[in-house]
Parts: C-alpha cells; structure tokens; sequence
C-alpha cells in the first residue's frame, strides 16, 4: 500500500499515524496494512486539540477496490473500538488480551473504527463537546476528506457506513451531510479540495432512532412478547406512555419548544425503560445480570478498559499517555442529553437517502430488550420512500436455514440484497456481532455483494 504519510509536510492538518504491530492485533494478515492514528478536524490546533481517534484494517484480499466500512460506536460517547473488538476486526478481545478473529470482516473489505465523536475512546478536544447529531456529522466529513487525503488510494472505493445503538442516530445525519457534500461538489460549491464521497449504504444494526416508534413498541416487547417487566412494572409503565408521547409532541411541534424541552419529554419517557427486570439483561433477555452493571454479563467492556489504558498498547497505537480510553464516556451522553438530540425523529434523514440509490440494512437482534425490533420495523414502514408501500407490504421469509440458533427473517424490497431491507437475527441480542459473529458476517457479505438472500 506503500507510506500514507510520505508526503506529510504538505498536509494542511494535524495527522499522526502509526502502524500497529501485529502483536497487538494477531488476526491482520502478512502485509495487511493496520493504522492507528489521529487526524484533527476543523479548529484543531497545538493549543486548542480537536482530534479523532481511528484504527484502519486493510482488507487481507488485498483487493485495491475493496469496500471501505467505516464503523462507530453508540451511546452517546460509546467507543467504536467496542464493535470492532466485539467481532469485526481481525482480532477480538478476551481476558488474555487480543487474540485473532476467525470470523473478521476485514477477510474481504477495508473496516475503518472511528471513535465518534470527539471524546468518545480516545478522541478527544480540549475545548467544548459536540452536542448533537448534525454537527457530530459535520465532523466525520471533514475527517473523511482527510482520511482519503492520507489514503487517496482507496478515496473512490466504494464507501459503506455501520453503526448500532445511537448508530442508528448517528448514522443517517453522517449520510445526509455527504449526500450534502456530494451535490454541492457537482454544483461545483463544494468545500475548496472537497471530493465526493463514494457512499454506496449503510447498515444499521439494534438502533435507536425514532422515539416515538422506540416507545411505543417498548412496551409490546417487554410486556406482552417477554415478560422482561412484571405485571405491576408494565402497569406502572403503560400510565407513563401517554404523557410521554405528548411531551414528545410538544417538544418537537411547539413554536415555543427549546432543548430543555426536548430533554425533559426524553427524561420522562425513560420512566418506561427504566423499570425492574429483576436481572434481565435488557441488552439480551436470555442474561442475568448486576443491576446496573453492564461488566458483569459483558465483561469485554472491562477488559477492553484495561487493556487500552496500560502505556504499551497506548505507544502501539500512538496515543498520547495522558490521554485515557473510556469504553463509555458519559460528559458526551450528557452533551447531547441536555441539547435534547434523541428526541427528534431522525429516521425522516433517509427518505432522501432511498431516493438517492443509497441502500439501507437494518440487522437486529431479537434478543434485544434495549433497542428492541418492533419499534425499528415501525419507523422503516413510516419512512417516506420510493420503497415504503412494497416495504410495508413485504412479508419476513426465514433466512438461513442453518440450524435454529441462528435461524432468522429477512424483510426486504429491491433486487439482489434489497435496496431497503430489514434482517431479524434470532439468536442475537444488541450486541449482534457479538453474539452471532457468523451469521452477521454473512449478511453483511450478502449487503455489500449485494446477494440476494433467499
């Protein structure tokens, strides 16, 4: 692939990158290239850092046009690191430390990890967070333009986004801010060097993204699908629901409303969720758990803490030692907590998507009582597309027929793998890749091959 950085004095920005040792990550391949590295975004200076943090597996098939899946965490202030090491990087991470992944996506395609946004992992700034969606977005463009200005190999190579969780917020304002970007560059008023972008779809996986759907569902699932909440829960919870959906009305449709609005009708509606499941897992109904300790039925969470904390792997990486991993950070949730981010209903960003050719996936696990799927699939039948009457009219058809455990159904519209599809993995909960690595690195090569599934 040769040096990215061979012509680093004639950068405009801040880049460090450094190539990752394979004795941190077993699973990359000979002559795989993996970087890890910083690049600063707009305003970034010596003094003042805005800097995201990301890791680049090259794909093993070392194919020049392979697919790029740049990949995030949720949250929000999640790290991306999680997903990847959770199944779709060459390497995962046990108790021992990293160890290789037979079931990488990066056999057949470039993943890209982003910690996103700045603070989240071990992107950082030192002045004020980023509070919202929209202009979290706007950071991710300007690193993508610098990220192809190290890699202009791979700049036109067909660019694919995942995300999950508060993914499924994230991810289609960073679509929509490309499509912007796109259109401005061919009407030539684009930003001065800005190159289009060469986003093909997006893959969504257990998100969040309507609240209205959200909370609607929630309680269908955890009440009436699965007892996750008991008798006296549910009743309490459904007396909620009414007053929560008209707060929602009223932050989002009041001329008068402002973030703290829209705040307080989250902060009431997360009555409903926050119910007693009596140890159930909500991010997988089949666990038990610590209350409020996510560590002690996924403990990945804590060694992967451990593990990107110790000096070593900070050097491997290129992290500087005063900067701390957190799988977690909570001074991001609360950001774009009090700006009221969640409660807009952001699955209206993909009907201009859909009718740009842009595919849409939605993977779920059916396990999962945290982003659970009826509110998903409620909010894809209201999208306003090219595809929304065929979708609604689409039935699921088992998909594969492997064996039980991974048994699934696949809902879509559109030839090949559907240009709007909806796959429900059975024996998955929110961490899908986590819990079926195999059965979602065959969606996914279905998605971007664009196979059809049945």
């Amino acid at each position: 692939m040769g040096d990215p950085l061979s012509d680093n004095n004639t950068l405009s920005f801040f880049a460090n990158l450094s190539v990752v040792p394979g004795s941190l990550c077993p699973g990359v391949g000979p002559d795989t290239p993996s970087y890890s590295g910083y690049i600063g975004l707009k305003h970034d200076t010596n003094s003042s850092p805005r800097r995201s943090f990301f890791w680049y597996f090259g794909a093993e098939s070392h194919d020049p046009k392979a697919p790029i899946i740049l990949t995030m965490g949720g949250g929000p202030g999640s790290s991306g690191l999680m997903n990847a090491l959770f199944g779709q990087s060459p390497c995962i991470i046990t108790a021992a430390g990293l160890v290789a992944n037979p079931h990488s996506w990066t056999e057949r395609y470039n993943l890209l990890v982003l910690d996103h946004p700045v603070g989240a992992g071990f992107s950082f700034s030192s002045g004020p967070q980023v509070n919202n969606s929209r202009d979290a977005a706007l950071d991710v463009y300007d690193f993508l333009q610098k990220f192809y200005a190290l890699f202009p190999q791979v700049a036109g190579n067909k660019l694919i986004i995942d995300g999950g969780s508060y993914g499924g917020i994230y991810v289609p304002h960073i679509a929509t801010v490309i499509r912007e970007g796109n259109r401005a560059i061919a009407a030539g008023k684009g930003q001065p060097g800005a190159r289009r972008l060469n986003l093909e779809s997006l893959m969504i996986h257990n998100p969040f993204t309507d609240p209205y759907s959200h909370f609607r569902w929630l309680l269908q699932y955890r009440c009436v699908y699965h007892n996750v909440y008991n008798e006296t829960t549910c009743k309490e919870a459904y007396s909620t629901l009414p007053e929560c959906l008209e707060a929602l009305d009223y932050a989002l449709e009041s001329e008068n409303s402002t973030p703290k609005h829209r705040f307080e009708a989250i902060e009431l509606c997360a009555k409903i969720g926050k119910g007693n499941t009596n140890g159930t897992a909500l991010e997988d109904i089949r666990l038990k758990c610590r209350p409020d300790d996510v560590d002690s039925c996924y403990p990945e969470f804590k060694w992967v803490r451990e593990l990107f904390n110790e000096r070593k792997t900070k050097t491997m990486l290129g992290v500087p030692e005063y900067v701390n991993y957190t799988s977690l950070n909570m001074d991001v949730g609360k950001a774009f907590s009090e700006y009221g981010d969640k409660a807009f209903r952001h699955h209206h960003l993909y009907g201009p998507l859909l009718a740009d050719g842009i595919r849409l996936l939605h993977y779920i696990g059916a396990q999962d009582a945290n982003c659970a799927w009826p509110g998903a699939l409620s909010f894809l039948k209201l999208i306003h597309s090219p595809y929304q009457q065929s979708f609604i009219n689409s039935k699921e058809t088992p998909w594969p027929v492997t064996s039980q455990f991974e048994r699934g159904y696949v809902r879509q519209v559109g030839d090949g793998a559907g240009n709007m599809t909806f796959v429900l993995v059975e024996g998955a909960g929110h961490f899908s890749v986590h819990d079926q690595p195999i059965i979602v690195k065959s969606i996914i090569e279905h998605w971007i091959e664009n196979e059809p599934f049945i």
